[in-house]
């Protein structure tokens, strides 16, 4: 896992040699054999999985995923699934106008997305204090669990005004899976489609995939669509390692956000 940036390099293996000693050779091995997709040429496992930022190996890859095949993370689906209603109401209490700035993505452009609008209760591991005293249910759940079944790189409200179409394109990283909560779906043609399977949100159940299969989603119908999107670690990886890799967030959000920032995007 090399970038070829001399000091990054430096730090990466100063990071590795600290979690070896904090979580053993054996947490680091895994983490330290993935690749950085931007900076090294990647060998995909899947030719239909191709991760922009990183790819770690030896995880399942699966487009789609049921809440009974996560492993450790289900306790925490369930518990967002039971606060449905009540994030839903809470959300509804706020002021959503800062939902203005598209998401940043090494794979989309943002002109192409101005319709996806997002509001942030955690954004590069960082919490927004005064947003989540607003939505009690929210707040309570990510203080409940911790990482091994909750990422905090991001978790956020995501709305797709009407006519809005996120265009094909691949996600970050896959030892993480994405997590739809549907709070606002309306009728209509309001769909996902990842890898050749495409799905809706109206059951209300959380909707789990692996972003890093060609995925897109679109809203063709003349209201907003709402779900909460998180992120949660592979339920393969183990605990030591989920633990090694939150120890390289801090280093891997800054390289991310400095590399958009070539690109002339983010913040």
């Amino acid at each position: 896992m090399k970038t070829g940036i001399p000091e990054v390099d430096r730090t990466i293996a100063a990071v590795a040699a600290t979690a070896a000693e904090r979580y053993g050779a054996a947490a680091v091995a895994r983490i330290a054999a993935s690749t950085l997709s931007s900076f090294e040429s990647p060998v995909w496992e899947n030719e239909r999985q191709r991760p922009t930022w990183v790819h770690t190996p030896g995880l399942t890859a699966r487009p789609f995923w049921t809440r009974e095949q996560c492993g450790r993370l289900t306790e925490m689906i369930t518990a967002f699934e039971a606060g449905r209603e009540a994030i839903a109401a809470e959300i509804q209490q706020i002021d959503t106008s800062r939902m203005g700035v598209p998401y940043d993505h090494l794979s989309v452009e943002p002109e192409k997305i101005r319709g996806w609008k997002n509001l942030f209760f955690f954004k590069d591991y960082q919490p927004d204090v005064e947003l989540l005293e607003r939505v009690p249910t929210i707040k309570a759940i990510t203080d409940r669990f911790g990482p091994a079944q909750l990422d905090r790189f991001e978790l956020f409200l995501s709305v797709l005004e009407p006519g809005t179409h996120i265009p094909p394109h691949f996600g970050g990283s896959n030892a993480k899976l994405t997590l739809h909560l549907p709070l606002s779906v309306p009728e209509g043609d309001t769909a996902i489609r990842v890898d050749t399977e495409t799905r809706g949100w109206a059951s209300g159940d959380m909707v789990i995939f692996d972003d890093t299969f060609d995925h897109e989603a679109w809203n063709r119908t003349g209201q907003q669509r709402a779900v909460l999107l998180l992120k949660a670690y592979h339920p393969e990886l183990t605990v030591e390692e989920v633990g090694v890799l939150e120890m390289f967030a801090p280093l891997s959000a800054k390289v991310y956000r400095e590399l958009l920032k070539t690109k002339g995007r983010g913040q």
